[in-house]
């Protein structure tokens, strides 16, 4: 009897860690992990296509923030020159020779655009979105109100990041809260 009694106790001791770890697993550490206060802006990619300028304006309690708004992707102003090293599986100091260079390519379009609106409150927020062409010519005008909410980028159990909302501008130009 006394045997069974032995191998009871550490069991005993075992169950109660392994429980108390799975307990401790099921808790979410919040980070330091922050979400910046803005708009996400969807564009219709034919509508992006003909933007060169774009603008967010937003208003609440009688002061407004004007932010520029980017759509799209710059071209690449740094070329592949030989001597400039390049990183390969063979060697960290292989250079690209002048054949080999890839010409100079537009990289692809972004969409959504983000501009970062800082203290966004959560009520009504007065947002106008102007759109212009290469020449200057408004392509885009319109103004909608909506409601930052809060982000969690840590998990709802963590505190709330920056107040963000979201807006979809489709290609016949209509602008849609989501």
């Amino acid at each position: 009897m006394r045997h069974n009694v032995g191998w009871a106790i550490p069991l005993a001791a075992l169950a109660l860690l392994t429980a108390c770890g799975g307990f401790a697993r099921d808790t979410h550490p919040c980070t330091l992990m922050g979400a910046p206060a803005g708009f996400r802006v969807e564009v219709h990619p034919e509508l992006a296509h003909r933007v060169a300028e774009a603008t967010l304006v937003a208003c609440w309690d009688a002061a407004c923030q004007k932010r520029t708004l980017q759509l799209r992707e710059t071209w690449s102003e740094v070329p592949a020159t030989p001597g400039n090293p390049v990183m390969t599986t063979d060697s960290a100091t292989a250079t690209v020779s002048p054949d080999v260079r890839n010409p100079q390519t537009p990289e692809t379009f972004r969409w959504p655009g983000f501009v970062v609106v800082r203290d966004l409150p959560g009520k009504p927020v007065h947002v106008r979105l102007v759109f212009k062409n290469q020449r200057g010519a408004t392509l885009l005008d319109r103004k909608i109100n909506i409601t930052p909410q809060p982000t969690y980028p840590n998990g709802r159990n963590c505190s709330p990041g920056g107040r963000q909302a979201r807006l979809t501008v489709t290609g016949d130009g209509s602008l849609i809260p989501r």
